[in-house]
């Protein structure tokens, strides 16, 4: 009589384990190494942006801390179907009549834009009234984007605002 030949089945199942480790981590590894960062020839980091990083940017990072937005400079222009809005604070540009209204306009161009700033100036207090519109050619048709469009203004003012109280004409 031949002697007969078994597997130990149990002695195989470890061998599966095993592999099926190996391929995870793999998985990991490779999957760790293609979110790093692509590099340049000489070691450093490839610019954002730059032809061949595979980069994509929408522009330079505001520079304000985290949280807040960075107010886009913002001049009054021509807008139609203005209507009132408020500002969220005002800023005196020191040793000058100047002041800086501050807001948030929903949208933003070109169909939330500042069309023009109402100034109402009195001994002892300034009224600055914001209207807002749209630009004449803008389609503004169909469902708009709802992310706030931080905003600057420069208004000029008679005299400086000194101690005078600063009122929302929208208010």
């Amino acid at each position: 009589m031949s002697p007969t030949f078994e597997p130990n089945h149990r002695s195989a199942a470890p061998l599966h384990v095993a592999g099926a480790i190996t391929v995870a981590s793999l998985v990991v590894l490779l999957a760790v190494a293609a979110c790093a960062p692509s590099s340049g020839g000489n070691g450093n980091q490839a610019e954002p942006g730059a032809p061949g990083s595979g980069v994509v940017t929408s522009g330079p990072l505001p520079s304000s801390s985290p949280g807040t937005a960075t107010p886009n400079v913002v001049s009054p222009e021509p807008a139609v179907g203005l209507h009132r809005e408020r500002w969220t604070r005002v800023e005196p540009v020191l040793g000058t009549s100047e002041v800086l209204v501050h807001g948030s306009l929903t949208g933003g161009p070109p169909c939330a834009v500042v069309g023009r700033v109402e100034v109402a100036e009195a001994s002892d207090r300034v009224t600055l009234t914001l209207w807002v519109g749209q630009r004449q050619d803008a389609k503004c048709d169909g469902p708009q984007s709802q992310v706030g469009y931080p905003f600057v203004t420069r208004v000029t003012l008679a005299a400086p605002l000194g101690t005078r109280e600063i009122r929302d004409g929208a208010a």
